[in-house]
Formats: C-alpha cells, structure tokens, sequence
C-alpha cells in the first residue's frame, strides 16, 4: 500500500491553477450527489442556514430596488432622478467603505451582520409606512436611500469576509458561486413580486415586504455557531486603510481587478437603473413588464452562474471574463434599438448572464487571493469601487437618458464596456505573466 503524495499549493496557485473542488456523499441521491460535489461549501450547516436567509433578505432587497425606482418615477416624472436616487445608495461607499472595513477586521463580522441587517430592516418598514400613510416626498426617499447606503458600507464588506469564516479555505470559491447564483436568484424572484405587487397592492408593501425578509437572515445568524474571529485590533484607522490599500495594489492581479471593476461599476451595472423609464417609455408596460425586465436579467444570472461553475476548470479565468463581456456588450447594444418587449427581455437574459459571469470570476477571485488578516479592508476597496463608483455610473446614464435618451446612453455605455474588454484582451499574457512573478516572490 502505499500513499498518494500531497503536493501543497498556496491558495492564490490552486484557484489559477485548477477549478472547484468535488466532494462526494455516499448514501444521497443522486440529484443531492451532484449538488454537493459541485458545490461543497453546501456540506457545512452553517453555510446552509447563512445562505437560506440570504436568499428569502435578497429577494426583499431586489423588490426595494425595483419599487424605489417605480415610486421616484411617480414622484418626480424625471429620469434623472431615478438615476440621482439610485446613485445615493452606494454613494455612501466612497466615504465609509474603507473604515468599514477596519470595522470588519476588528470586530466579529457576526455580530457586525446582525446589527447591520437589523438597521437595513428598520430603514425598509420606515420607507414602506411613509408610502403607505401617503406621505413620502422625494426628499424622504433620499435620506433613507443615503443612510441605507451608509449600513451597506459596512454590512457589504462584512458579509463577503464572513463566507471566509463559514467554510475551508478549499471551499471558498464554492461558497462564491453559491452567493453569486442566490443574488442572481434574487434578482429574478425579486421585481417579479414586485412588479405583481405593486400593481395590485400599490408600493409601500414592497417596502414592508422587504423589512420582514431581514428576520430570515437575523434568525440564521441566531442559529449559526462560528468561532469569535478578530484580524487586526491595534493599528490607527488610517495606518490600516493605507496597509489594506497597499496590500491589494500590490497584487498585479488584485490591482487589475479593482481597475477592471471600478470601469464596469461606471458604465456596466449603470444600464439596470432605467430600467423603470425603458419600461414605461421605450415598452409602454406598467410596473408588470419592469419586474419582467429585471427578472430576465436574474435568470440569466443564474444561468451563467452555473455554467461557470462547470466551465472554470476547462476555460482560463481570463477567457471567462473576455467572453461575459463581449456577450454583455454585444447584447446591451442589439437591445437599445429594439422597443419589443419580448425581445428586450431576451436581450437582457444575455446581458445578465455576461455581466454576472464576470463578477463571478473576479470575486472568487479576490476572496481567494486575499490573506486572512487582511480580507476585510479588500472586500471594503472591492466594494468601494464597486458601490461608490456606481454613483457616478448612475448619474452618468441617468443624465445621457435625459438629454440624448434611453438608446443613445445605452450605446455609448455599451462602446466603453467593449473597449474595456479589448483591452483585457490585448494585455492579457502580460497580466498572467506579472501574476506567476508575483506568486513566486
């Protein structure tokens, strides 16, 4: 007899190097069998219970996303707005996000969890009785937009750090592509209910929907037993930011990903913030047809998320990401010059499954690459670039929606995604090439 030899790889080599691990379990089915080979993270309870709450938040928050653009369009008529409005949420990012995230590495993500779904459930009942009572202004919408923002700055980071602690280091992309495909999920169930609900029910039900879906994730929290885990207790906030900045920028790999993700949080994910005036002035559908649109998006998501969970070990990472973006761009672009709404649909199947197999790869990515003590402060530039740049994303396209309309602003967002991924594709061995330099020093 004799024994297989283990050769041991740095986490950052083997995610390079190799696609997910496959796990077995004797004695299940085999529908159970596949669904945990291919995703192991699945044997930990505690991961189960995390992500099952995840899923009942998430829908929630995608039926406030798709509710918050329906009510800001009744309110003031205007595109811009719904871009403005939009744009407040993850504005707050580019202020709090990187002292969010010494707040992760100093205390348990836990408890940080608990606290900041309980303020975001807080925020959603006060948004869905203002709307319900009649009266909500614009104004009101704003400040609960930018103090949901706020929460988010923490609570993002947070969440992306913790799935580190809910399973083995080999289990790590495993438990991304589960929160990809639960987000995309979301993003599908979401403003579906929300379109129905609102044209049944009217708007601020959406709201308080939203809010009650925060017990599921606080609950699973309550249920889930993980170790008390502090990284960093003693540096002064602006030594740990300028150690967390110089850290990810050190990484030639890391330091692409937050330029690629800081080009495609502008002119990418920008396109779903009008998604409410393309419904009602491009379609001329009603609440219905917008939870249509946004729905489509989230299937195609969750498509994408599967395929690159089977494709990740045949296909290069780079190739995954070069493909997702052409097939973004190519379908943003066909989809602005059509006014069918069946079409449109399709398009934005597409378009969601290319922009969603991208951020896939570039998470698992991060996650993997990012030493433990560090892992909050990246996760907190990550979601800096991604949140606070979509800022400037969506008043970029709100703007462009106004003056030139829906079809001209989506073109030239579309021309800018596909320059970004010529470059990719033009600088592509250079970049491998920094990585295995960077790997071996």
């Amino acid at each position: 007899m004799h024994r297989k030899k283990r050769t041991r790889l740095t986490h950052e080599e083997k995610f390079i190097i190799s696609g997910s691990s496959h796990i077995g379990f004797g004695g299940q089915t085999k529908l159970l069998h596949k669904v945990f080979s291919s995703l192991p993270a699945l044997k930990s309870r505690n991961c189960r219970r995390y992500f099952a709450g995840q899923l009942i938040s998430i829908i929630g928050s995608w039926m406030q996303i798709a509710a918050l653009g329906w009510l800001t369009l009744q309110l003031t008529n205007s595109a811009f707005m719904v871009g403005l409005v939009a744009a407040l949420f993850p504005l707050p990012a580019l202020f709090f996000s990187l002292f969010g995230g010494i707040i992760v590495d100093r205390f348990s993500k836990k408890q940080l969890l608990l606290i900041t779904n309980s303020l975001s459930m807080l925020l959603a009942f006060a948004l869905g009785i203002l709307t319900v009572l009649g009266v909500v202004n614009i104004t009101e919408v704003i400040v609960i937009s930018l103090l949901g923002g706020i929460v988010s700055s923490v609570s993002m980071p947070a969440h992306f750090a913790y799935l580190s602690e809910l399973v083995d280091k080999e289990n790590i992309s495993s438990a991304m592509s589960i929160n990809a495909g639960i987000s995309s999920l979301g993003r599908v169930l979401g403003p579906g209910i929300a379109g129905l609900y609102i044209a049944f029910a009217g708007t601020g039900g959406a709201f308080i929907l939203n809010g009650l879906s925060y017990v599921a994730v606080i609950v699973a929290l309550l249920l889930i037993d993980t170790p008390y885990k502090v990284t960093n207790q003693h540096l002064a906030p602006l030594t740990a930011i300028k150690e967390g900045i110089a850290y990810s920028f050190m990484n030639p790999m890391i330091r692409s990903i937050f330029l690629y993700v800081s080009a495609m949080s502008i002119f990418g994910w920008s396109y779903t913030t009008i998604i409410p005036v393309l419904a009602r002035d491009v379609f001329h559908s009603n609440s219905t047809g917008m939870g249509y649109l946004f729905s489509s998006i989230g299937i195609g998501a969750i498509v994408a998320t599967l395929l690159v969970s089977a494709l990740s070990g045949k296909f290069s990472k780079l190739s995954i990401v070069i493909f997702g973006n052409s097939l973004f761009s190519l379908s943003l672009f066909l989809f602005s010059f059509t006014s069918n709404l069946n079409l449109g649909i399709f398009y934005l199947f597409l378009a969601g499954g290319g922009l969603v197999a991208i951020n896939v790869i570039l998470g698992t990515m991060v996650q993997l690459m990012a030493d433990e003590k560090y892992r909050g402060r990246v996760s907190s530039i990550y979601y800096l670039l991604y949140a606070g740049l979509l800022f400037l994303g969506n008043l970029e396209i709100g703007y462009l929606t106004d003056v030139f309309g829906s079809g001209t602003a989506l073109r030239i967002n579309t021309l800018a995604v596909l320059t970004i991924s010529l470059a990719i594709y033009f600088t592509k061995d250079n970049l491998r090439s920094a990585q295995q330099i960077y790997l071996k020093s």
